[in-house]
């Protein structure tokens, strides 16, 4: 995604989701399902989910504030800088969403107005982005209006070590 006017992206905001995360979340859905992959980065995205058997998979360099795409699942990664403004689009539209986040986005006073039908999804290992080293803080799926998908309805959905 490109950001353009008065949203500025910080230099720590552009992190490529690793290949073991599409996996742990895109376990859950369909694999006919038209997913919204809106942040792009470098574009690799669209390339790994499709090789993950997925078809229908909209990964465009746009605005993500700019336009909407009902019926699709919103699935990324967004800029942390401004992850709230992230949540609160498909919040708001009704969209159903699974975002990467580090663990601690859970302390956010702002995250309680989305807490209605909100899940988390940890991982059983802290994450290696691409293009880093190591990863300072533990990254989890924020679910909203996706209890049937991920076939609970917990708040919190470890997965355990033998999942795909």
């Amino acid at each position: 995604m490109s950001f353009k006017g008065r949203i500025t992206m910080s230099k720590q905001d552009n992190y490529n989701t690793p290949i073991q995360g599409w996996i742990d979340i895109l376990q859950y859905i369909d694999h006919d399902a038209p997913l919204w992959i809106p942040f792009y980065n470098d574009g690799t995205a669209l390339e790994r989910i499709t090789s993950l058997g997925f078809n229908d998979v909209y990964h465009e360099d746009k605005d993500f504030f700019s336009y909407d795409l009902s019926g699709y699942y919103i699935i990324d990664n967004p800029p942390y800088s401004i992850k709230e403004k992230c949540i609160a689009k498909p919040f708001k539209n009704k969209d159903k969403f699974a975002y990467l986040l580090p663990l601690d986005t859970l302390e956010r006073r702002y995250l309680e107005k989305f807490r209605e039908g909100l899940q988390v999804v940890i991982p059983h290992k802290r994450y290696v982005y691409y293009g880093k080293k190591g990863c300072p803080f533990k990254s989890c799926w924020f679910c909203w209006n996706m209890s049937e998908e991920l076939g609970t309805t917990e708040r919190l959905i470890f997965q355990d070590l033998r999942s795909p």
